[in-house]
């Protein structure tokens, strides 16, 4: 395993983040505790990201990590919105992230995860007008000076990366996580790049685009996998076949391969968070990110041809 810094914050992580979304749904479960987890951790990754609202995955997480020997992993989490109605559509901070809220979650996972301290706390959603309605900000300082958070960090609403650029460059907040893959490569032309000045971590979400970039899926496979279920099929796979030829097996000896190195040959990009069910996966995720950043001329070429400006998340209720 490989591992970056995340910012400047003294925190090294390996590069990829075990992303825990799923984790209750692993097939691998064994009495509650996740075997793929715990192969994670056996071969170095070294973070593990979930939140309050990922169904059962702190209390996953917590027991698996009693069944771990060997040293305890870094742990983000999100925070729990109190306005889910309006996940998409902003509005006042309060009505999202009061002080009391704020709180409430993070004693929640405290409890839920069985630990003193949460590594790395973030704002679960991202309205620009935040970047001005600080008392969020205030009271995760507080949590910090309490010795109940870590690292305070946001995550970028869908694809909205930009909205993260004014709070970036102030340099208060330790970590953003965002979109960024095969197809949504704009996060490299101006948030990562403000990310490496400020020192801020970043975690990479979505680099396999919620399965879509993992395999050329059937047309009828779509409808299966929530975050794709708007997406036009024709075009999804006209673009992937694309990228199929383009690049594999020259590049990357698979599609995912392809993908997640294709975010890592960012240096901004601290960790790429991958939900990872069976042992299969764990490996196979292991042995694509050793293989190491894609030759840069491979990289401005996908940048170039294959950025597709889309957001099918506008579509979910």
């Amino acid at each position: 395993m490989k591992y970056r810094p995340y910012g400047k914050s003294g925190l090294v992580v390996s590069e990829i983040a075990f992303g825990a979304m799923a984790i209750a749904g692993d097939p691998d479960l064994q009495a509650g505790v996740s075997r793929s987890l715990l192969l994670a951790l056996e071969n170095g990754i070294n973070l593990i990201d979930t939140a309050r609202i990922y169904p059962e995955s702190e209390a996953v997480i917590a027991r698996t990590l009693k069944d771990w020997v060997g040293p305890r992993p870094a742990i983000s989490t999100k925070l729990a919105s109190a306005n889910r109605s309006g996940f998409r559509f902003g509005g006042p901070v309060e009505q999202f992230y009061s002080p009391s809220d704020i709180t409430s979650s993070v004693d929640r996972s405290l409890t839920t995860l069985g630990v003193e301290r949460l590594d790395i706390v973030h704002l679960h959603q991202w309205h620009y007008r935040w970047t001005h309605e600080l008392v969020w900000l205030e009271t995760l300082e507080r949590l910090r000076n309490e010795g109940k958070v870590g690292l305070i960090a946001v995550s970028a609403q869908d694809h909205e990366h930009d909205s993260l650029l004014e709070l970036v460059g102030s340099g208060r907040i330790d970590g953003v996580q965002t979109i960024v893959n095969l197809f949504e490569s704009r996060p490299m032309n101006a948030l990562l790049p403000a990310a490496a000045r400020a020192g801020t971590g970043v975690i990479a979400r979505c680099v396999l685009d919620s399965g879509g970039l993992a395999r050329l899926l059937g047309e009828d496979e779509f409808g299966s996998i929530p975050f794709l279920k708007n997406a036009p099929t024709a075009e999804y796979r006209r673009r992937v076949k694309e990228l199929l030829v383009g690049f594999v097996p020259e590049q990357a000896p698979s599609l995912a391969e392809l993908a997640m190195r294709f975010v890592l040959s960012d240096s901004a990009v601290s960790c790429i968070a991958l939900g990872m069910a069976g042992k299969e996966q764990v490996n196979a995720a292991i042995a694509a990110v050793e293989a190491g950043p894609l030759p840069a001329a491979c990289v401005e070429d996908i940048r170039r041809e294959h950025v597709w400006t889309k957001n099918f998340y506008e579509l979910l209720q």
